[in-house]
């Protein structure tokens, strides 16, 4: 995995820079297209100026307002202590620390991870999935996503949703200044999730619990019943399974093969 993470972590540092210089550039070019009409010269560049702050702060805050956004709590101590005590396990033997972890309230059989820092990640948990797992299958995708958090793979897809993938404005009026990315490019920064990471992320998950038949059954299980219609379906690349019904990620079935010939 320790090459993977290496690779992981200069993706986000070319991402964070390209992004940076892209949103200059459009700063730049939204003031001189107000010059173009006839504004004056300090006004427009004091409007490019503050375009260029608002992306900015937009990109900083993008991960708390994803949290903030999602219905449910994150969970105290002493709550669902099944969750903690499996998460603690799988943080130990993995060396990182443990992520905070957020209970949403959805029929949907899903997990999620989020985070730009491997030691200051959420992993986000549906009432339905703990309503139906059982310890081993549970185990597995706790230990699929947090295999994702060591390797930067987490990290990489907020970044992506943070930066490339911002939105701008309230929810009923948001603007994505970088909407018009080809899906070859969105797979390639981490935006859409590229249909090879999900096995990928299947085997590294039971790198850590040493069972592969355990996902097995923890993606049987899930099978059908992933979606969240609470969440915004720009962020189906922080979920184990597909978060919305359109998808070009992996059948359940092709997942559970793979694992199956390990």
């Amino acid at each position: 995995m320790d090459d993977l993470s290496d690779k992981n972590q200069q993706r986000i540092g070319f991402m964070k820079a390209s992004f940076g210089f892209c949103v200059l550039i459009l700063s730049l070019g939204f003031s001189l297209l107000l010059i173009a009409v006839s504004i004056p010269r300090p006004v427009a560049f004091s409007a490019g100026l503050v375009a260029l702050l608002l992306m900015l702060c937009a990109s900083l805050t993008a991960e708390r307002r994803i949290l903030n956004s999602l219905p449910g709590r994150r969970i105290v101590e002493g709550d669902h202590p099944r969750i903690t005590n499996l998460v603690e396990g799988l943080c130990l033997s993995t060396g990182i620390s443990p992520p905070h972890i957020h209970i949403l309230p959805t029929e949907g059989r899903n997990v999620a991870s989020l985070g730009t820092s491997v030691n200051a990640s959420t992993l986000i948990i549906t009432t339905g999935l703990l309503e139906a797992a059982t310890r081993i299958e549970l185990e597995a995708v706790l230990a699929n996503r947090i295999s994702q958090i060591v390797t930067y793979r987490t990290a990489l897809a907020t970044v992506a949703a943070a930066t490339f993938g911002l939105a701008i404005g309230p929810a009923s009026f948001q603007t994505r200044p970088f909407a018009l990315i080809s899906p070859k490019l969105k797979r390639k920064i981490g935006l859409q999730v590229d249909p090879s990471h999900d096995f990928s992320g299947d085997v590294e998950g039971t790198v850590i619990t040493r069972y592969p038949p355990g996902m097995v059954e923890a993606i049987e299980m899930a099978e059908n019943k992933t979606v969240i219609p609470e969440t915004n379906p720009t962020l189906d690349a922080f979920w184990l399974f597909p978060s919305k019904s359109e998808t070009n990620r992996p059948s359940i079935e092709a997942r559970a093969t793979v694992l199956r010939e390990m």
